[in-house]
């Protein structure tokens, strides 16, 4: 029987996808630390299931939690994607565009249905801090199939 998985995709992409999530995490605390950005990863995280939250050390594990699980299920599709559309070559370029579109799908389609902080879109410093964030989500993602070899011939 012909399976859709080939190269590990499921396992490898949500390693990878996780891994992209931790670093995302990292420096979206980093801007909100700073006070670049007001609003800190929670405020995409958690708000998926919780209409409101709070500072504290409960709710940022929810949202560790959250970016994890999130991290992994984008990790699974980005890892489907290479494996039946892309090709490895300029893999860093398309890891680029891949974050521009989880970008445009997030904070463009699905802000409102997510419950984001209304403000959210009209602080400069947010905007910036959650397009970064998710162009470098991809790219670290991208690079940890690298790594995990996930791009070897089948």
């Amino acid at each position: 029987m012909n399976k859709l998985e080939r190269r590990d995709d499921f396992f490898k992409g949500a390693v990878a996808g996780m891994i992209g999530a931790v670093v995302k995490y990292g420096f979206n605390e980093l801007i909100q630390f700073l006070q670049i950005a007001k609003y800190e990863n929670n405020a995409t995280a958690i708000t998926l299931v919780f209409t409101q939250y709070e500072r504290s050390l409960l709710f940022w594990t929810i949202g560790f939690i959250h970016a994890l699980l999130i991290g992994a299920f984008f990790g699974v599709i980005i890892a489907f994607i290479f494996d039946y559309i892309f090709t490895e070559k300029y893999y860093y370029l398309k890891g680029i565009a891949i974050g521009i579109g989880i970008y445009f799908f997030n904070f463009g389609v699905m802000a409102k249905v997510f419950n984001y902080p209304a403000d959210i879109a009209t602080l400069p410093g947010d905007v910036m801090s959650m397009f970064l964030s998710l162009v470098i989500y991809a790219v670290v993602t991208v690079y940890a199939l690298k790594r995990l070899e996930f791009f070897r011939r089948i």
